[in-house]
């Protein structure tokens, strides 16, 4: 999540406006406004410096309990409501329920608005609601109807002001994205004209003096306040392509679709010509601002993600980090970062583009895939180790795979007659073995591949995984990177393809290796940002793959009786039997779990 504060408006780890006044040492009773406040800057700065954890929720709750006495005390002063507002915001971060987000979501943005009636230009203030609104807007799309109406009762006790209590999920996901949209266009014109002033002062000054008489500190000062402006810039932008691509997938006509995603594609420009301005990041070389390398020039994506597919399939190892992170990390704003946000965020909405086209159409478009995958490789010419790149790359690669694999009713088949799965008669699983629907039958240039989709498959399975690898490398003990190297390795055992029939006990045992490890890295619950329901999917996912392979029995009652004492219940498994178990989790398995868990 990200939180622009007061005084650099860039990082939810940078200081606010009122932070300038910490004193030496805590007030050890707060008593009046500036004491509640400086004591709330100080809680704050605290939990800035766990960043995460119980010692950091514990921090920002008792920063939030000082602002909140503070604005007792003086409800009009704009600053107070900010801060309260943006503790409020920060603290969605560190819960899982849905209700416990909206409600500080509620919470958060009553501030916001509260604070932007008695200062109605902050651009700090403006991006920070839009921000809080955009995030509200996800979270009621996707928690349970349960929750919803828990939600609902909460509104209606305690936040009748929301202009968007009523309506379907989706309606209320739609107005509050374009309010959204609306704050961030006023944020990006407080900021541009800023910006420009700035830029207009420079040049005055450099017309007037003498650059070499000034001292180097207040040059390189200058020049970097220059830069973070800019990078404020380019924040506020790549938020509203974000929500704008949100907005443009949940419309229902594919015209205002359309238009939204061009909305989305015009601001990553904007963006990209503010990355690449040399006024604004004038101690960078010239080399490390080109946005345009690996997009439309060199080696074509496709051909290099397609030519070197393995066919053996490596055995699973235990992780361990090969790469040193820097001990510290400076506050500067990067102008190769901000390149490498925009493009990420080209990717997201070229991959929502992809989604939202095969919903319309049935179809797969390689093309989107191909772009998508192409500002990617962007951000890794630059920062080959960007775990966020990586990951994305890995579920594009799996995504595009998996389409390609996919009936064309769009229905991945069941798991009925895996065990009696023989791999020399080649007979059971059938996946990707149908002509799919596509718009581009083969993306190689020379069409080498055409026609021979079973080995496109594979070698954009293995470029998934690939991806995967490399970012464990980085994050070993990453559970979710964990869980999807189990997931695709399950994915590329059910192909049907020669070369997945001979690696198929590998992929099986790699599959359960990494689900182990998944499971071992937050068993006990004390691994940030994984839920409940992540664990509980984790342990399902390694049943099933231990379902697959010969001789496992016990240990599938293992994990199924770990499963149950983690919380999972039979109307769990016949709420999945009645709906979407999903890409991975298998009818077939599904019913068959139910019957074990009876048993239990």
């Amino acid at each position: 999540m990200h939180i622009m504060k007061k005084s650099s408006g860039n990082s939810k780890h940078s200081s606010s406006k009122d932070k300038k006044k910490t004193p030496s040492k805590e007030v050890a009773t707060p008593q009046t406004w500036e004491e509640y406040m400086e004591e709330g800057v100080l809680l704050e700065e605290k939990g800035e410096r766990y960043a995460t954890g119980d010692k950091a929720r514990r921090y920002y709750e008792k920063a939030g309990d000082m602002y909140n006495k503070a604005c007792k005390l003086n409800p009009e002063d704009s600053d107070c409501l900010y801060n309260f507002g943006r503790v409020l915001y920060i603290l969605v971060d560190f819960t899982h329920s849905p209700c416990q987000k909206l409600s500080l979501l509620n919470a958060s943005i009553d501030r916001f608005r509260s604070a932007l009636t008695y200062d109605s230009d902050n651009a700090d203030t403006l991006f920070n609601l839009a921000q809080a609104l955009t995030t509200h807007a996800e979270v009621i799309q996707d928690h349970d109807e349960e929750d919803e109406d828990e939600e609902h009762d909460h509104e209606h006790k305690h936040g009748d002001n929301d202009p968007y209590q009523g309506g379907s999920p989706e309606e209320r996901a739609a107005l509050e994205l374009q309010e959204a949209i609306s704050l961030f266009e006023s944020c990006y014109s407080i900021q541009q004209r800023d910006l420009y002033d700035a830029v207009h002062d420079a040049k005055v000054q450099e017309d007037q003096e003498d650059q070499e008489e000034k001292p180097k500190d207040l040059v390189d000062q200058e020049k970097q306040e220059l830069s973070n402006s800019a990078g404020v810039l380019i924040d506020t932008l790549i938020s509203a392509s974000q929500a704008l691509t949100s907005l443009a997938f949940l419309v229902e006509t594919v015209e205002r679709s359309q238009g939204y995603y061009k909305e989305a594609a015009k601001k990553l420009e904007i963006a990209l010509g503010v990355a690449n301005d040399k006024m604004l990041w004038p101690s960078v070389a010239e080399e490390g601002s080109s946005s345009s390398k690996g997009k439309d020039k060199g080696k074509p994506v496709v051909a290099e993600v397609l030519g070197d597919g393995e066919d053996d399939v490596a055995p699973a190892i235990r992780p361990v980090s090969t790469f040193r992170e820097a001990e510290s990390k400076s506050d500067t704003v990067s102008q190769k970062e901000k390149i490498c946000d925009i493009h990420l965020q080209y990717s997201n909405l070229l991959t929502s583009r992809t989604d939202r086209h095969f919903q319309d159409t049935g179809k797969v478009s390689e093309s989107l895939y191909e772009k998508s995958l192409q500002h990617l490789d962007v951000v890794l010419d630059h920062q080959p180790r960007h775990v966020e790149a990586l990951c994305d790359k890995g579920d594009l690669l799996g995504s595009w795979a998996q389409g390609l694999a996919t009936f064309e009713k769009g229905v991945t088949p069941g798991m009925k007659g895996l065990e009696n799965w023989d791999s020399a008669s080649g007979s059971g699983i059938q996946l990707g073995t149908s002509d799919v629907i596509a718009e581009e039958p083969s993306a190689m240039p020379d069409g080498s591949m055409k026609g021979n989709r079973p080995a496109r498959i594979w070698q954009l399975f293995a470029s998934a995984t690939r991806a995967f690898l490399t970012a464990l490398e980085v994050e070993p003990q990453n559970t979710s990177i964990l869980e999807k190297l189990g997931d695709i390795h399950w994915s590329r055992s059910l192909l049907s393809s020669s070369v997945a029939i001979k690696n198929r006990d590998m992929l099986l045992n790699n599959a359960s290796v990494y689900y182990r490890y998944a499971w071992e890295s937050c068993r006990d619950g004390s691994v940030e940002n994984v839920d409940d329901e992540q664990r509980l999917e984790i342990l399902l996912s390694w049943a099933q793959v231990l379902r697959a392979i010969p001789g496992k029995e016990e240990d599938i009652q293992r994990v199924l009786r770990q499963w149950k004492r983690c919380g999972g219940t039979k109307d769990m498994l016949m709420e999945l039997l009645g709906g979407d178990a999903g890409d991975i989790l298998q009818e077939d398995f599904v019913e068959f779990a139910l019957k074990q868990v009876r048993k239990l």
